[in-house]
């Protein structure tokens, strides 16, 4: 299978292999984000001496039976071990650990959650070696898990045993809008975009596809796959108690309801608990809370909204939470026409101007702009018209402002036009003191009359093959 992108990951995990001493290591992520295949590459990559043994949701009995044979093994492959090997305690097979370790060695233990479920007091027994045996030897000993929650109240937690004894830990991402071109050589930016909206950068969900098929034919058989279908509530069971009240929450906010007192009416839970459940999805990536981007106080701000960011959930509350039944029946087609019908408004409405954003962030840090934004962002209020892109540096005077068009046809001279008087209104008075530019994102291009009617001020002229180019670079 092959593997793409993830180039900073690799390099962190070789910068903690080639550290003095015992190293602890803690990468976690959501299921299908590709933990394993990132560890599994990195080490055949590098052909470290490495034991690599995955946790399963058994006893932890069995599952200490499973690990000390693994180890055993290690140690020693000729040997043949009864069926029912086992040592007799995970301090003792984790002082073993530190025996193998008389020189370089990697030991990962995946879906370390697994354990921690079977026996909550295993992290003070790690705890305990750690400090005494593994610490002062050559192992470098990686723990991951796919319950984001667990990893973090357990392991890297303040009251977790383990607190302050990993050295380096890792919050795996999904892969950015730039590297599906690795994934799919062959496609414009256009149809990587309909991957990207339906998807994310899940790796497992993009090697669903054939780069070799037509996006359209591709999202068909994301559509009628199973994976798809279930990892909506697999993922929220995983990381959650009480999933339908976060899939509540979440369908909510993806159906466009996006302030706190309509997410609390429309999933059916009192205001004064549906704080709880948002804070928790913003934890976990899920959501976010934005403000307007010339807020300079996010929070303490009450212009609050909530946006899902998990590409494959807002998808799946989009459009196959509302098709599930007819997609069991497998009327794929029903489902099929509604989607395409609305895509590229889908498309327009979220993710290209999440693109728009995540661009002007990356060129403001590269110093591509005339100005190194503070914040960046939309705008919106009440009585005041919404700016789809909002960069801004009060210390500088300086801010931009974006409109983004995904459509099939150039932008024109009205939409210029209609942008300037709608933007006039958001820049902070007084007007004269700020040092605006303006910046124009669209799928099709822009018209010579598009282009006179900014006049002198200062424009970017952003087309999806510049913004496709650029955020491949970053």
């Amino acid at each position: 299978m092959a593997f793409y992108h993830r180039q900073h990951e690799l390099a962190l995990l070789d910068t903690v292999f080639h550290r003095a001493g015992g190293q602890l290591f803690v990468l976690y992520g959501r299921r299908r984000i590709g933990k394993t295949a990132l560890l599994t590459h990195w080490l055949e990559s590098r052909h470290y001496r490495a034991l690599y043994w995955t946790a399963d949701r058994l006893s932890s009995a069995a599952q200490l039976r499973d690990f000390s044979q693994a180890v055993q093994n290690f140690l020693d492959p000729t040997q043949d071990l009864p069926a029912d090997f086992t040592y007799s305690s995970w301090e003792l097979a984790f002082t073993e650990i530190a025996r193998l370790a008389k020189e370089r060695v990697v030991v990962v233990m995946d879906e370390f959650s697994y354990l921690i479920e079977a026996d909550p007091a295993l992290t003070s027994v790690l705890q305990k070696v750690w400090d005494h045996k593994l610490k002062k030897s050559q192992v470098v000993l990686v723990l991951t898990g796919s319950h984001a929650g667990m990893i973090e109240r357990e392991v890297l937690a303040y009251r977790s045993p383990l607190y302050n004894r990993a050295t380096s830990t890792l919050h795996l991402q999904p892969m950015p809008f730039g590297a599906l071109a690795s994934f799919f050589p062959h496609y414009s930016a256009d149809d990587r975009a309909k991957i990207y909206a339906c998807v994310g950068g899940v790796p497992q969900y993009l090697e669903l596809c054939d780069p070799d098929q037509s996006a359209d034919d591709n999202l068909l058989r994301l559509l009628a796959s199973s994976m798809i279908m279930d990892d909506a509530g697999a993922l929220l069971r995983d990381q959650l108690g009480e999933p339908r009240n976060y899939a509540a929450v979440t369908s909510s906010i993806a159906a466009g309801y996006t302030r706190m007192s309509e997410i609390a009416t429309m999933s059916g839970l009192q205001p004064s608990n549906v704080g709880k459940y948002l804070d928790v999805l913003q934890h976990l990536g899920i959501i976010v809370r934005e403000v307007p981007a010339t807020v300079s106080r996010p929070e303490r701000s009450k212009q609050g909204r909530y946006r899902v960011v998990d590409h494959y959930l807002r998808f799946y509350y989009r459009f196959i939470a509302p098709a599930r039944s007819n997609l069991e029946r497998g009327l794929i087609q029903q489902a099929w026409q509604n989607m395409r019908q609305h895509l590229s408004e889908y498309i327009g409405t979220f993710v290209f101007e999440e693109l728009c954003r995540e661009w002007v962030l990356r060129q403001g840090d590269a110093g591509q702009l005339p100005f190194v934004p503070r914040r960046v962002g939309s705008f919106w209020a009440t009585g005041k018209p919404q700016i789809d892109v909002v960069a801004i540096n009060e210390d500088a005077h300086a801010i931009l402002l974006g409109e983004c068009k995904w459509t099939a046809e150039p932008i024109r001279k009205g939409v210029v036009e209609g942008f300037l008087k709608r933007a006039a209104q958001i820049i902070p008075a007084p007007a004269e003191n700020w040092k605006v530019t303006y910046a124009l994102f669209s799928k099709s291009g822009f018209t010579a009359e598009a282009k006179q009617a900014m006049g002198n001020q200062a424009c970017l002229w952003i087309d999806l093959d510049r913004l496709d180019r650029d955020l491949r670079q970053g």
